[in-house]
């Protein structure tokens, strides 16, 4: 076969020994580093690229190399050689799940749940970075030596679409695993959620829910509901069917609001049958994987709560339970998925039978340090003022050292929820007046609310024609003059000027400004700082939008902004874990803080001008000294957990940052000392209101909520 004519030939600096595998639009090859005698996978392209194409390819090769992820497969290097476009990934020696799993073969739902929760979080992890996989089945399920699950072929779709290689020949492999929408061009998160849900049923009963050529299948996909699992699998679980038919709903609207819910629904579900002994699918070379249903505690000793390993743990046995950690939108990789409910899902009755002691530990852990309510193994709600079981149990634990909260951290009195966002809430700004609060989330819009009284002024959504799936907005800037002018960027590059006063858009950029824009006003608002993911800072005056200053100081992506109070200065945040102040007027860089050791997520300046508050992936947050760049302290997240936002009160005297396990933690903001600790649920954005007395949230289960300090 002309493919294999390949094995032989270098690219880059890889020797090209033997195929490993071939598709549709690729060959995949294992290459030895030429230098490094070190092992990869190449996989080359069934196309030559054009002059136009080849800055594409560039383009969409560096935007999937940048995930980072233990479930993963990384892009190592990528290049066009006669134009022959080819990328460099991580070889996983142990094969694929198509490989381990044939077709036809029923796989137990312990491993279909240990999997199902590591995808799950590999796509969840790529959403957040808005890449929509759009090719998820077991060939693309990898198994490294460690028998850890590697999702391939992230974002090769996008790659083939940029080399104008999809066509229904070469999808008509996968067109089995494929959610209406995408069939018709318009792939969202949700596709992802829908392909998934098509493997798990495969798993579940042997066979994919629809069969035929490929016209066939795709009309099927789009109008008939899948066969009952219950037909096919008598035994199976009536609440694990419904997990699995709530994904594969044909409206992405109507399944689970997240990939991560449908794995956590899943999990859940899975404690709902009556297993009480199970044992262990052998693999080669001795590999296990790990059962996730949570044994009955009856069975172990009291004194030994046990917890399913996280998915970043491998494929290992249960270990001692350590408290959860919440996702961060700043962390590179995904810890294990925090347990909340699904805002679209709602169980039968008949599924909270279970009792309480076959609740797993891990539910019981977060119960206590979220507030969650787990009835019957299966759903979560949240619960507001008051603690539920598992509040004995709550850590925090502060540089290392562990500090027992017996009845865990204090509940702050919620004085008003904001429901009408309808996927979950990513940024609140409360206005300067302290009149309303602008709220953004997933679900395309941004909406400004009265605080008094929770009453919608506005929604908007991005301009940009025709619209872009995912075109959520990504960052909010109330003007400090307090004249209701308000600033909202979108993840398309548009940006949008409001004036509440008149609820109305008024002069805006109607162009793309930047790559995923992030804002901030100068104190007098006749500047509009907008920095990117092309790494680069403009600040234009307003309202004529001209460029003043071009700042190029960063080499990677912009995620925050803060224009100091005094006017004086602009500090900005990057993934190349500096903070760097400049002179808005003339880009003269004033100082580089260099204290993270990963990418920097949120920065905020004390009212004063005199510190600035950073959060970083590497899961702290720096309070320093902006006159010599001294770190004045340094918080640690409680376990290690990723932190999130973190604001000074007006008064400049305390920190509020989210410490990750769905706490707000309150700092003393001279020493740093943790003065409060309030249970919040897990959030994602923070807020102080102007009087100090109030905290705006943006929480993951789609609510904005305001809580009385």
């Amino acid at each position: 076969m002309q493919e294999l004519f390949r094995s032989g030939q270098q690219l880059g600096h890889y020797r090209l020994a033997r195929l490993l595998g071939q598709g549709g639009f690729a060959e995949v090859y294992l290459g030895e580093h030429i230098h490094l005698n070190t092992f990869a996978a190449v996989k080359v392209l069934h196309t030559r690229l054009g002059e136009g194409d080849v800055q594409a390819f560039k383009q969409e090769a560096q935007m999937v190399a940048r995930l980072l992820h233990p479930h993963i497969v990384r892009v190592l290097d990528f290049g066009v050689e006669n134009a022959l476009p080819y990328l460099v990934m991580d070889y996983a020696p142990g094969g694929t799940l198509r490989g381990k799993f044939p077709k036809g073969q029923r796989v137990p739902l312990p491993l279909i749940v240990d999997v199902t929760k590591q995808v799950a979080a590999a796509l969840y992890y790529g959403h957040e970075q808005r890449v929509v996989h759009r090719d998820v089945k077991p060939e693309n399920m990898l198994l490294n030596m460690q028998q850890q699950v590697l999702l391939s072929d992230f974002g090769i779709a996008i790659v083939q679409q940029s080399s104008r290689l999809l066509n229904p020949q070469n999808i008509a492999g996968t067109i089995a695993y494929m959610a209406p929408e995408q069939i018709q061009a318009h792939p969202l998160p949700a596709s992802d959620q829908y392909s998934l849900a098509v493997v798990v049923y495969e798993w579940l009963c042997g066979t994919r829910p629809f069969q035929g050529s490929y016209t066939e299948i795709a009309v099927k996909h789009s109008t008939v509901v899948p066969p009952p699992l219950g037909a096919q699998v008598p035994d199976i679980s009536p609440a694990v069917e419904q997990v699995v038919m709530h994904a594969l709903q044909k409206n992405p609207q109507q399944r689970f609001s997240t990939i991560q819910d449908f794995a956590l629904a899943l999990e859940q579900a899975a404690l709902s049958q009556t297993q009480r002994s199970f044992s262990t699918q052998r693999l080669p070379q001795s590999a296990q994987f790990s059962y996730l249903v949570t044994p009955a505690t009856s069975l172990l000793p009291p004194s030994q709560p046990i917890v399913a390993n996280t998915p970043s743990s491998g494929l290992a046995s249960f270990t001692p339970a350590t408290p959860p950690v919440a996702w961060s939108p700043y962390q590179q990789a995904m810890p294990a998925p925090v347990l909340y409910a699904p805002s679209s899902y709602t169980p039968q009755p008949s599924l909270h039978r279970q009792q309480h002691h076959g609740v797993s530990r891990r539910t019981l852990l977060l119960a206590g340090a979220i507030g969650v309510l787990a009835v019957g193994g299966l759903s979560a709600t949240y619960v507001i003022g008051r603690m539920q079981a598992g509040q004995q149990i709550v850590q925090q634990i502060t540089s290392g050292n562990a500090q027992h909260f017996p009845q865990g951290p204090a509940q702050m009195q919620v004085e008003l929820t904001y429901r009408h966002h309808t996927k979950l809430v990513w940024i609140v700004r409360w206005s300067p007046d302290g009149q309303y609060i602008a709220s953004a989330s997933f679900d395309g819009t941004m909406q400004v609310w009265m605080a008094s009284a929770g009453l919608t002024k506005l929604s908007v959504r991005s301009t940009l024609q025709p619209p872009i799936s995912d075109d959520y907005p990504w960052s909010l800037a109330w003007s400090p003059r307090k004249d209701g002018k308000l600033a909202v960027s979108f993840v398309d590059g548009t940006l949008q000027v409001l004036d509440m006063t008149s609820s109305s858009r008024i002069a805006s950029l109607d162009t793309r400004v930047a790559a995923v824009p992030v804002l901030a006003w100068s104190p007098d608002e006749r500047y509009l700082a907008v920095g990117g993911s092309d790494d680069i800072v403009r600040v234009y005056s307003y309202p004529s939008w001209q460029i003043v200053t071009t700042y190029q100081g960063h080499t990677d992506t912009i995620n925050s902004l803060s224009w100091s109070p005094d006017g004086s200065a602009l500090a900005s945040g990057s993934n190349d874990t500096t903070v760097r102040v400049w002179e808005p007027l003339t880009g003269k860089t004033l100082l580089i803080y260099s204290g993270h050791s990963d990418r920097v997520g949120h920065l905020a300046w004390s009212y004063d001008s005199t510190r600035i508050v950073s959060t970083s992936s590497d899961q702290t947050a720096k309070v320093w000294q902006i006159k010599a760049g001294i770190t004045l302290y340094t918080y640690t997240a409680p376990t290690g957990a990723p932190i999130g936002e973190a604001q000074w009160s007006h008064d400049n005297q305390t920190i509020a940052v989210y410490n990750g396990n769905a706490t707000i933690d309150f700092l003393a903001a001279q020493s740093g000392k943790v003065k409060n600790s309030y249970m919040t649920g897990v959030i994602y954005s923070l807020a102080w209101s102007p009087d100090d007395t109030h905290i705006v949230t943006g929480n993951y289960n789609n609510l904005a909520q305001i809580w009385r300090v």
